[in-house]
């Protein structure tokens, strides 16, 4: 009996799913779905399982073009890597242990249980590092309200339909395209309230309605998540707000994938228990700064 074989008292698919190969595959599969900022980034595998631990990613030069007379030359311009955006990854990893009993006496699968709880992990501690990356940037800082930083906010600034274009004319003076915003729940509900998404007659969107979600505005993808940046701010530190993300998905921010999710399985006889570990090797950065444009609310009373 080889070491998969342990499960006897599961079903054939759960056992199958226990091999490294396959769970890796399972886990990435479930992860898929959970992350919100990978996709709207620049993504990166020229690194993937191959040899190095750094990739360097070029940020945006300036040139300027010149008129030249019938026997005027060019002069050429030097593009050097000086500036660029240096991604060394990080393995991160989380494991977990189930023993045959408790498999055995479940009334849910948990094999499948702990795949969703790897994938979340995994996922998560991905999308907080791209967040935190992302929330360094000083370039393009509006904050809603009467509010001109987090020490003197209240619970009246929150965030209006005016402030998301007011972001994406920061970004388009930059010589951006707004894409993606990024914002909380809380964020959510106030533009959620207000007359531009709410009046369907005026503004001919129903969704807010009936599907009860803002898909875009001026263009712009909308993205909800609790995973943007959150704080305590006002005069006696006790204003709960949120951080909104309005950027260029193509030149914001990137993350380099060194190796996809990996797992590794040991089963200990005397324990009766087998313990996961799986694993991800990536690192992420900001490629140009005034591609991003933060946006500071209140959450509301």
């Amino acid at each position: 009996m080889d070491d998969f074989e342990q499960l006897s008292d599961t079903h054939r698919e759960d056992v199958q799913a226990v091999i490294p190969t396959v769970w890796a595959k399972k886990i990435e599969t479930a992860a898929r779905p959970m992350r919100v900022f990978r996709e709207h980034i620049r993504f990166d595998n020229s690194l993937l399982n191959k040899p190095g631990d750094e990739v360097r990613i070029p940020r945006r030069s300036e040139l300027t073009a010149a008129a030249i007379g019938e026997a005027g030359t060019i002069t050429p311009s030097t593009l050097t890597y000086s500036t660029a955006l240096v991604l060394t990854p990080t393995e991160y990893g989380v494991a977990v242990s189930l023993s045959r009993q408790a498999i055995s006496r479940a009334n849910e699968n948990l094999i499948e249980a702990a795949t969703t709880e790897l994938a979340q992990a995994l996922s998560q501690i991905e999308d907080t590092t791209i967040r935190d990356e992302l929330n360094q940037a000083t370039s393009n800082q509006l904050y809603c309200g009467s509010a001109t930083g987090t020490a003197d906010i209240t619970v009246t600034d929150v965030l209006t339909p005016e402030k998301l274009t007011l972001a994406a004319r920061e970004l388009r003076k930059n010589n951006w395209n707004p894409t993606d915003i990024f914002l909380s729940p809380e964020q959510q509900y106030s533009l959620g309230t207000c007359i531009e998404f709410t009046n369907s007659a005026s503004w001919g969107n129903r969704e807010v309605i009936t599907k009860g979600v803002i898909p875009q505005w001026m263009g712009m993808k909308v993205h909800t998540t609790t995973n943007v940046p959150s704080g305590l701010g006002g005069t006696a530190v006790d204003v709960a707000y949120h951080t909104a993300f309005c950027m260029d998905s193509k030149a914001a921010g990137a993350i380099a994938i060194k190796r996809n999710i990996s797992v590794d399985v040991q089963y200990e006889p005397l324990s009766r228990k087998r313990t996961i570990a799986a694993t991800l090797d990536f690192d992420s950065g900001i490629i140009n700064d005034s591609a991003i444009c933060t946006i500071t609310s209140a959450d509301g009373a």
